[in-house]
Formats: C-alpha cells, structure tokens, sequence
C-alpha cells in the first residue's frame, strides 16, 4: 500500500516512505520475478501467479486514492465540533471572559488528524470565548463552498481513476482470453499426444497379435502337409488378410513375402505334377489295359488337382494385389498423421510466441500504469498543498465570523427580552380568544340541540306521512282488484247467456225435427194397425213407440231443466 504525505510532515517522514521510493522498489521487484516460460502446465500456474500479483497493486491504489478524496471532501463541507479562537475584547460591553483550554481540532487539521499521522504546521489556540450570560452563543452551522479549480481538479482526478480503472479491466479481460486460448492449444496438444501413443500401443499389440497368428496359421499349415501334401485349402489366407487390413505396413510386407514363398512353392508342385503326367502318357503308350484304365484315372484325379491349383493361384495372386493397395494407403495415412503432428508442433510454437509477446505487453501496460500512478502522486501533493493554504485562509475567515458572531450574540439577548413581553401579550390575547371560544362552544351546543330535537320532530312526521301514503296505496290496489274482478264475472256471465241461448235454439230446431218424426212415427203406426199382417210386430212398434215417448219425455225435462237453470243465474 502507497503512503502520501504532505509538506507539513517532515518530522515522521522516517516512518512513512515517499510514493516514488515504493514505486521503484515495487518495479525492481517485479523485475526481478519475471515470467519464464518452461513447459504447459509451468507456464499456466505462473501465469495465473503474476495475474494475482500484477492487478492487486493498481486496484489497492486506486481505492485508497478515492477514499481519501472522499474523506478530504466529507471534512471539508462538515462543520466542526468545537473552534479555538483567541481571546477578544470588545469596547461596547462589558462581560467578564473566561478562557477555558480546549483539546479541540485547528483549522489546519482539515485534511488529515493526528491519529493518521498527519502534521500540521498551523498555530493552535487554548482558549475559547465563551460570554457569561444566561444565552450560550451556539455555533452556527457553516456552509463554505469549495472554490471552483478544486471542485474541477478533484472531478478530473476521479475521471482519470475511471478511466485507469476501465484500462485495468480491459487487461484483465485479454490476458483472460489468452489464457484460456493457451489452455486450448495445451489441451489439444496433449490430446494429440495421448492419441498417437495409443496408436502406437495399439499397433504394436496387433502385430504382436498377428504374428502369434501367423506362427499358429504355419504351424497348422505344416500339419495339414505332412498329412495331405498335395490338398490346400486357399480361405486361411484370405481371413488373415481381412483381419489385418488395418495393421501396420511392416506386418504387410512380411505377409507379402509369406504368400510369394507359397507360391513358389505351388509353382514347383506344378513342375512335380507336370513330370508325372508326362511319365504316365509314356506309360499309356503300353499295350495293357489294366494298367491303361489305372492311368487314366490318375491323369483325371491329376487334371482336378491342377484345376485345383490354378484356382488357388489366382485368389492368391488377387489377395497379393489387395495387400499392395492396403499398405499404400496405410503409408499415406502415416504420412499424414505425420503432417498432423508437425502442423500441431508448429501451432504450439505460435502460440508460445504470441504468449511471449502479450507478456512483454503487459510489462509495457504495468510500466505505463506505473508512471501515471507517479504522475497522480505528484499531482495529489499539490493539491494538498493547495488545500492547507486554503484552509488558513478559512481559518481566518472564521476569527473573524467568531467576532460578529459574538457581537450579534448582544442583540440576540435584546430580541429575546422582546420577546418575552410580546409572548406575555400573546399570552393574555390567548386567554381572551379561549373565553371567547367556550362561549361560542356554549351556544353552538344549545342551537345542536335545538336542531336535534326539530329534526326528531321532523322524522315522526315524515314517518306519520309515509303510513297515511301506504295506507292509500292499499285502498287504492283493494279498489282495482274488485273493479276487475266483477268485471271479470260481467264477462263470464254474458259468455254463459250467449251460451244459453246457443242452446235454446238447437233444443228448439231438435224439437221441430223429433215433432216431424212423431208425426211420420204415427203415420206408419196407423198404416201398421190398418194392416193386420202381423200382430208382433204390431207389438214390437207398440215398444218402440213407448220407448220414442220416454225419450221425447226426458229431453223434455232435461229441457225444462236447463231453461230454469238459466232463469235463475
């Protein structure tokens, strides 16, 4: 941490050292723990050692250079507790003065006290003026404004310290994104590391595997001749060169050679199975016959086995032709894992150069830092230097309010004793205005009163007024409901008699009709009691005859009936 001191601190000037002096201490011990770049992992962990390193110095200032401009500024506009001033002695009265010894802070202690070891070379007074009267003076509370360079020095200062700030954030966010570039390249390098080394590995097992395979595959294979040596079976190779498709160009070249030796040796079988069937033509020349078919089944068993071996040095030479193809791309995918490898070495090389080269560039952005810090150093010295001749001056500035003010204190005693009489006044006048009050408050209940007891009146009233309504509503609905109720029965009894006489007239048509038929009836009953054909049926007419009469009777009666019913309604 960065101590500043001012002029006025020469005496502890041993204990606190001067900003330049730390400064270069600070850079020659930087110098002296540069970065040196090794291998990966190395090169990571001092990286993040010098990132810790580097950015917790300029952040350490900047905060400290901020809080004490906001200590200076917050002392600056505060007023202060207490004020030595020296004693004054004025000609208009005549008060006896008491000096009293105060430990109270000198104007000179504005900007810095002595509990942070801070000197001020301003003069101190012990006394203090304090007038004897009833009335303590109190200190008014100060409002002196700072003047105008201040104000604009103070606010450059703090934009310079953003701006420093801003800078410092935006190192940290590249050497951030360089780091984590490096950590990339690292990571893919040791990626491509680990998977060569199991290629390798990985090789290396398979054709240690492929030549136990081709040891057991010969072993078999020397077997089976000593068995049978003239039948081959051409599916071993094959597999064995599906299998190892994928293997290195040695195992290649060694099965190369492997098949050419087969087929040398299938080339000499030939010449051996030609020889023989030469011999036996030579011997088919003889005269037996016996031994003529004998020779012809051994010259077509021989014929098989050279279609046979034909056969089989075709494929052959087929799975030669594939081996030879296989191992040319096997060589062209070494060649270019070999490119790889290269290309990702010279990468790595890049990327140490660039490393190297942001390093040097942070030492130049540390160095630059470095000199501002020493510039604003030298900048914050003047400024105090400024603000201890300022506060002098206000220092004066306030002797000298410290005599009007103790001046005015005289006419503050004279204005309270005004206004002491001008309250007993007010005091009286404010008895007057409460009896005055109780009175209104008299009358105002006496008239409450009276206008509750007029609107109780007015209530029974309005009450008496809605009862008499509601009782004529009443009488009023009891009227219209028997208004249209006899109306209603007006109408049911002319719908009755307009029925009534509907029936009259069909009983009267109903007895013109049945008269006609008495008067037919009793035609025929003369006509049948002239004629005396048959007496039962005379009988049976003399039945129906009454039966006619008895009906004619009731509908009579029912008539009768019916019309006196409508004379009474």
């Amino acid at each position: 941490m960065l101590t500043y001191s001012s002029t006025d601190s020469r005496n502890k000037g041993q204990n606190v050292a001067s900003p330049k002096k730390q400064l270069r201490f600070q850079a020659n011990m930087y110098k002296s723990k540069k970065f040196k770049p090794r291998k990966s992992n190395v090169l990571l962990s001092k990286m993040d050692a010098f990132k810790k390193k580097s950015f917790d110095y300029p952040d350490s200032i900047h905060k400290e250079a901020v809080s004490k401009l906001k200590h200076l500024l917050s002392e600056s506009y505060n007023a202060y507790p207490t004020v030595s001033v020296p004693p004054v002695a004025t000609a208009t009265h005549s008060h006896s003065h008491t000096h009293t010894h105060c430990h109270s802070p000198s104007p000179g202690s504005l900007f810095r006290g002595e509990d942070a070891g801070y000197g001020t070379g301003l003069p101190r007074f012990a006394g203090v003026y304090r007038p004897q009267s009833s009335l303590a003076l109190k200190r008014p509370e100060m409002s002196v404004q700072p003047p105008p360079e201040l104000v604009s020095f103070i606010q450059k200062q703090e934009d310079y310290i953003s701006q420093m700030e801003k800078e410092s954030q935006y190192c940290r966010e590249q050497l951030s994104g360089l780091m984590s570039k490096v950590k990339e390249i690292v990571t893919e390098n040791e990626n491509l590391h680990e998977k060569q080394k199991s290629n390798l590995v990985s090789n290396m097992f398979a054709s240690i595997e492929y030549g136990g395979e081709e040891e057991e595959s010969e072993e078999e294979e020397v077997e089976v001749r000593s068995n049978t040596p003239r039948s081959r079976s051409p599916r071993s190779p094959a597999k064995t060169l599906q299998s190892s498709s994928s293997n290195s160009p040695i195992v290649f070249e060694s099965r190369i050679s492997e098949l050419e030796a087969q087929l040398t040796k299938a080339k000499v079988e030939l010449k051996n199975a030609v020889e023989e069937a030469n011999q036996l033509r030579l011997k088919l020349t003889e005269p037996s016959d016996q031994v003529a078919a004998e020779m012809l089944k051994k010259i077509e068993s021989l014929q098989a086995e050279k279609e046979d071996l034909n056969e089989t040095l075709t494929k052959m030479q087929g799975l030669i032709l594939q081996f030879r193809e296989k191992e040319a791309s096997a060589l062209q995918k070494v060649k270019r894992s070999l490119d790889i490898v290269d290309q990702a070495q010279f990468e790595k090389g890049q990327a140490e150069q660039e490393m190297r080269r942001m390093i040097s560039e942070l030492e130049r952005a540390h160095e630059k830092h470095r000199d501002s810090l020493q510039e604003q150093s030298k900048l914050r010295i003047e400024a105090e230097k400024r603000y201890s001749a300022q506060a002098e001056k206000l220092s004066q500035e306030l002797q000298d309010q410290w005599d009007t003010a103790s001046k005015l204190g005289l006419e503050v005693e004279k204005l309270r004793r005004v206004e002491t009489e001008v309250r007993r006044e007010l005091m009286q006048k404010n008895n007057t205005i409460e009896e005055l009050k109780r009175e209104l408050n008299n009358k105002t209940c006496s008239l409450q009163n009276e206008a509750l007891n007029a609107n109780s009146e007015r209530e029974s009233l309005e009450q008496e007024l809605s009862n008499a309504k509601l009782s004529i509503e009443r009488l009023e609905r009891t009227q219209r409901q028997e208004a249209a109720r006899t109306q209603a029965e007006l109408s049911s009894y002319k719908q009755r008699l307009d029925r009534a006489d509907a029936d009259l007239l069909h009983s009267r048509k109903e007895n013109i009709r049945l008269t006609e038929q008495i008067a037919n009836l009793e035609k025929e009953l003369q006509l049948a009691r002239l004629s005396s054909d048959d007496r039962e049926d005379i009988l049976q007419d003399s039945k129906k005859d009454k039966e006619l009469t008895s009906l004619i009777m009731d509908m009579d009666a029912k008539h009768g009936k019916r019309w006196r019913d409508y004379k009474i309604i």
